[in-house]
């Protein structure tokens, strides 16, 4: 009974320490706990150092003094040797003019010398303990101590430091080779300090200061996973909007912050990209529906003249193949526009290269012509310059305006085109391309549904066509950054315009505004 929420808790505590909260917690603890550990470490070391360079100071303080009485000589010494010489026995030669032998000045030296009352002063002489001047520091510290040491540290015409440990107590030995011109003695000056105590109190506030850093440790712990869960709340609303998120339901977005930040940049960034998608998805699903239900009338007329027809009648069997042929090509039609519509959001839609705008003006009047005689064909402006667009997209458009054109205006009607450069906010230009009629004209509550994938003015609707002629302008100018204007009304007929960038398309391409005469 026990085993399995057990196991729930355990899984829960995994799961917040490899999440972004944990994760980050994790590091910033880490980093925390060696910082910490790094400064008490380097704070002691330096304090251990100290305490050894005071040691040395010591033995480099006496050597000194040492060398200083060598100049000077014994004479300037023989009133403080009387008054406190150590206890070993002084040397014959010890009230002479000048120091001849090493025994003379190691007790001219020690006669004159106070040690602290950590330190011992010991003089060897041919590696044997002559004289000795200690205090509460030098108990228990032998004098077969004092030799050893000598044996093993010491070293001709150099100061030599060393630490060791003696009857469980630190000692710092400080040894002074001692020589005397004409006296071939070797001696030793030995200042041995006991840091004992100085090394337990660093060691002392090594363990307070561990103590410390675990309870700041902790209290640094518990603020920062307070302030990371602050910063990564979005991240985690947005890991459970990914979560709800599926491919029948896209409607799922995540709370931008208030603060300008990464976390903020990220959720706009995610909720923008799932605009895009849904915005593709829905473009998709309307792709299908509109090819479901435009499909569906031509495909019931071939069923049903093919159920009809006499198979042994060749007029019948003729008149149904014609108008079998007629349906198919319809639907390729279709077909091809629902494609290109469906492409026309992909980024090669449009492949811009520059052309010169009176030659392609001239270039669509040729082919225009030709779509229609009984219509009077004119050109109303030209212009001059190069423009960077699609030129065969933008061909596309507009014949397919002059063809609506045609079909909405009567005999003798004019159709004309048109180009001029308009200026911008910016100090750039736009180039204007326009096709106008004196046709029909469009009703102004029909003219924005004629933008939409099979939109039809009311007027038109017994008018042969796909209902996509007008959907696909308003995607080729949309592919180029631009927009399409319509003015229209009833019986005035109509004027689309393609206002195109001059160089180019623009990342955030406006939508298509609709405006009518007055």
């Amino acid at each position: 009974m026990t085993a399995e929420p057990a196991a729930a808790r355990g899984g829960a505590v995994l799961r917040q320490l490899t999440s972004v909260r944990g994760r980050a917690l994790v590091v910033v603890v880490t980093i925390t706990a060696l910082t910490v550990l790094a400064i008490g470490a380097a704070t002691h070391w330096v304090r251990y150092g100290q305490l050894e360079a005071s040691v040395a100071q010591g033995t480099e303080q006496e050597a000194g003094e040492l060398q200083r009485l060598l100049d000077r000589g014994p004479a300037s010494a023989e009133a403080d040797a009387m008054a406190g010489p150590p206890a070993e026995t002084a040397p014959e030669d010890a009230f002479d003019s000048r120091f001849d032998s090493v025994e003379h000045l190691l007790w001219t030296f020690m006669s004159t010398s106070v040690p602290a009352p950590d330190e011992v002063i010991v003089g060897l002489v041919d590696g044997e303990v002559r004289y000795t001047y200690d205090g509460p520091a030098g108990e228990g510290l032998s004098h077969d101590v004092i030799e050893e040491v000598v044996r093993e540290h010491g070293q001709p015409d150099r100061t030599v430091h060393t630490i060791g440990q003696h009857d469980g107590r630190d000692i710092g030995f400080g040894l002074i080779h001692v020589d005397i011109d004409g006296d071939a003695s070797e001696g030793y000056l030995v200042v041995a300090t006991d840091i004992t105590q100085g090394r337990q109190e660093i060691l002392d506030s090594w363990w307070r200061y561990v103590m410390i850093s675990l309870l700041f440790l902790v209290a640094a712990s518990a603020v920062a996973y307070y302030l990371i869960g602050r910063v990564t709340a979005p991240i985690s609303r947005l890991r459970e909007a990914t979560e709800s998120i599926s491919v029948n339901d896209l409607s799922g977005r995540v709370e931008v912050p208030s603060q300008d930040s990464d976390v903020a940049h990220l959720a706009e960034n995610f909720n923008g990209m799932l605009d895009r998608l849904q915005e593709g998805f829905e473009e998709q699903r309307q792709f299908l529906d509109d090819a479901a239900h435009e499909l569906r009338t031509p495909l019931t007329i071939l069923h049903g003249n093919l159920e009809l027809m006499d198979e042994h009648d060749p007029h019948d069997a003729a008149e149904t193949r014609d108008l079998m042929l007629d349906e198919i090509s319809r639907m390729n039609r279709l077909v091809d526009d629902l494609l290109m519509l469906a492409r026309s959001r992909r980024p090669d839609f449009v492949r811009p290269a520059s052309f010169e705008v009176s030659a392609f003006l001239d270039d669509a009047f040729a082919r225009l012509s030709a779509l229609s005689g009984q219509r009077r064909w004119r050109v109303d402006s030209r212009c001059e310059g190069l423009l960077v667009a699609d030129r065969e997209r933008l061909m596309q458009a507009v014949i397919q305006l002059a063809a609506n054109a045609v079909k909405f205006s009567a005999e003798d009607d004019t159709i004309a085109i048109g180009a001029s450069w308009g200026e911008l906010d910016d100090g750039g230009r736009r180039l204007q391309l326009w096709v106008r009629d004196t046709g029909a004209g469009i009703d102004v509550k029909d003219q924005a549904r004629i933008f939409e994938r099979f939109g039809r003015a009311s007027a038109g609707r017994t008018v042969e066509g796909s209902g996509l002629g007008l959907a696909i302008v308003e995607a080729i100018a949309r592919g180029h950054g631009g927009r399409v204007a319509l003015r229209s009304s009833l019986g005035a007929g109509s004027q689309f315009t393609l206002m195109l960038p001059e160089g180019g398309p623009s990342p955030e391409p406006a939508e298509t505004p609709v405006e009518s005469l007055s």
